[in-house]
């Protein structure tokens, strides 16, 4: 009782409450507008209110705010307690006013006290009258069809313990500088700096380290309070270990600043930093800040390029040394401080050098295949790193992107194209991991451009291989009783799907389709066809794998005809009264695609009604290619109903019948003239 009476002072208290009550209460009207008047507006002006749908549509909404899962009430949080924070200590921040509270005959943690509990009352008061008219509208409202008890106190115990840890954390920082603003932007500094760090440090990683590449570590963004806070609050996984985290974090916070609070010297109220041990941790930490953000400015604008990072690097440093060092001496006359940038650049120099001649031989080291227990090639380095978690949800991900090596003869294929990639460094192609589990238990992860046709030569062993086979088509490995059904579809014209669910008939197909994945090469696998028609299958696990079926696929359209299902679903020359034949030219894209095609205008237009060459033109079309290539041409199909549908492109190469040819001929020879007429 003693220590109690001590530390608490009615005067100061009222005080405080006295000159900064308006700020409570313009949080207090704030809450009210956006929380209940919003919601029970919304009651009141939804006309639909007897429908199930609005009514759920209402409820959704009006949870995903009490779970903090969007609305502004959320930006509140991050807002009012920080302001708070600040404005109950801003007698630190003035010389005048910090001498005359140093003087009142009261300890600094009397002081210290009764400012954090009046930051509390004031941010709790609001609080506490939006809860009790919510816990109202729950009892004597329309709107207890949406609100619960329990619904209201978990936004009252998650308001709480973010608002008050972000109280702790704007005391804490204002202890360290003498300017209320420099306190509210070390808040925020505090929340997003880490993830400022780790993800610049990637990105300038990556730039000037050959093959250098991780995934952004989600899971650590989102225990950081403000991530946490936009990332349905603490309703989440792990919610008992970050509420009992972010407790001990608040509880420290007050204990740094009282540390800190009693150490200050009031003196230094103006001052951006108040502790001279503090200030050349915060010089260097804004001059590495700005250094890798000039970094990777550099290097996107200089496509990786080394002399380009370098640049960036001290352009970007050399700045913001001069800057922070102004604002810290405020003066312009900084130039005796210079000793402390050529000691900065003398470590940046070491950095970049040593990342560059990889004196640690990150860039050229490829493990021994016999100590790789699996290894992968892909796009999701995520999956790779998480596939074996307990609460890992395996059907989000496609077996195209989740293929694992293990036969000890693929593992070496890769350490081959590993090795390639290394000998013949080249930023073309779709960027893609290689990454080793090693029998050890470590990871070794590379990022390269792997381009399918540059690299043909050390890509088709692994490509070709049954193991790369099996985890790619699925259905090598599944039997009958794992699949729910099949839908086959063909989108060049207007046929409805169709759904097979019988075994006998899945039990068929599944032999049929495994003999032409067994006959594919590189080729095949690797050619970006336009996927006309495909067969998607839906396993027991309701897991979704779609086949694009191309004209070698002869085992599969042989099922679909002996089962009848041809006719009703493909394509066929009898389903079509005339296709469209236009010539157009590409060059990295649809330069032309925005004219129009339909009409007749067009003198390069060629109107085909022969069976025979409509057929061709349909099986051609199942190999067209959807890359765009110098010359294509687009078809348009008028089906025997005069119905006309979707244009699309198509890739005419090689031996063509001659009917077929002589059409081709035809479009040429209308071009010409027209060429001729731009060339003049």
């Amino acid at each position: 009782m003693k220590l109690k009476t001590s530390l608490f002072k009615k005067g100061l208290l009222i005080s405080d409450i006295k000159r900064f009550w308006w700020v409570s209460a313009l949080y207090a009207l704030a809450l009210f507008f956006v929380m209940p008047f919003n919601h029970y507006m919304q009651y009141v002006s939804n006309t639909d209110i007897n429908d199930i749908n609005s009514l759920n549509w209402m409820k959704e909404r009006i949870a995903n705010e009490f779970y903090f899962n969007g609305g502004i009430s959320q930006v509140f949080l991050i807002a009012v307690p920080v302001v708070i924070g600040a404005l109950v200590f801003r007698y630190m921040q003035k010389s005048r006013s910090a001498s005359l509270y140093h003087s009142l005959p009261l300890t600094r943690t009397a002081l210290y006290f009764n400012s954090v509990l009046s930051a509390v009352i004031l941010f709790s008061v609001p609080i506490l009258f939006n809860t009790s008219i919510m816990l109202f509208m729950n009892l004597f409202s329309p709107l207890s069809a949406f609100y619960s008890a329990a619904l209201i106190f978990t936004w009252l115990g998650c308001t709480f313990l973010f608002g008050i840890m972000f109280i702790a954390m704007s005391v804490f920082a204002g202890m360290f500088t003498g300017s209320s603003i420099a306190q509210l932007a070390f808040v925020y500094i505090l929340n997003l700096l880490p993830a400022f760090l780790v993800e610049f440090v990637r990105i300038n990683l990556r730039g000037v380290l050959y093959g250098f590449d991780t995934y952004s570590n989600i899971d650590f963004y989102r225990n950081m309070p403000m991530f946490r806070l936009f990332d349905m609050g603490l309703l989440s996984e792990g919610a008992a270990a970050v509420i009992t985290a972010y407790t001990a974090v608040t509880l420290a916070l007050f204990a740094g600043g009282l540390f800190a609070f009693k150490l200050r010297r009031p003196e230094t109220a103006g001052d951006i930093i108040t502790f001279r041990p503090v200030r050349p941790v915060f010089i260097y930490g804004f001059v590495t800040c700005a250094t890798l953000f000039g970094g990777a400015y550099f290097i996107q604008i200089g496509n990786s390029d080394l002399a380009f990072a370098i640049s960036g690097y001290f352009i970007s440093s050399i700045i913001s040394y001069i800057v922070i060092q102004m604002i810290t001496n405020k003066s312009f006359k900084i130039l005796h401080t210079y000793k402390g940038y050529v000691g900065f650049a003398l470590v940046l120099v070491i950095l970049t050098l040593g990342i560059h001649f990889d004196v640690i031989g990150y860039v050229n080291k490829i493990p021994d295949p016999k100590d790789v227990k699996e290894t992968y090639i892909g796009y999701n380095l995520y999956w790779f790193e998480h596939k074996n978690d307990p609460d890992f949800d395996e059907k989000k991900y496609d077996n195209y992107d989740t293929a694992l090596y293990k036969d000890p003869k693929n593992i070496e294929n890769v350490t081959k194209l590993h090795k390639y990639l290394l000998d013949n460094k080249s930023r073309n192609g779709n960027q893609q991991y290689i990454a080793y589990k090693l029998k050890n238990g470590k990871k070794i992860i590379r990022k390269y451009s792997i381009d399918t046709a540059t690299h043909a030569s050390v890509l088709s062993p692994i490509y070709e291989s049954g193991e790369y086979k099996e985890n790619r088509y699925p259905i090598l490995h599944q039997e009958a009783n794992d699949l729910k059904y099949i839908e086959i579809s063909d989108r060049r014209i207007g046929k409805s799907p169709f759904i097979v669910s019988d075994k006998a008939q899945l039990n068929s197909f599944k032999d049929a389709i495994r003999k032409d994945i067994a006959d594919l090469n590189y080729q095949d696998m690797v050619s970006s066809s336009q996927d006309f028609i495909t067969i998607t299958i839906i396993d027991t696990n309701d897991k979704q794998i779609i086949y694009a079926l191309r004209s070698d696929y002869t085992n599969t359209f042989d099922w679909l005809k002996k089962e009848g299902i041809y006719e009703q679903v493909i394509a066929r020359a009898e389903d079509i009264n005339s296709i469209t034949l236009h010539s157009i030219k590409y060059s990295y894209g649809y330069q032309n695609y925005g004219k129009s095609f339909s009409g007749s205008s067009m003198s390069d237009i060629i109107e085909i009604t022969d069976k025979a060459v409509i057929q061709e033109i349909l099986n051609l079309s199942l190999n067209a290619d959807s890359i765009d290539t110098d010359t294509q041409y687009i078809i348009s199909i008028e089906g025997s109903s005069g119905t006309h549908y979707n244009e699309y492109s198509l890739k005419i190469e090689g031996k063509v019948s001659p009917e077929l040819q002589s059409y081709l001929d035809k479009i040429q020879q209308q071009i010409q003239p027209q060429n001729d007429e731009e060339i003049e």
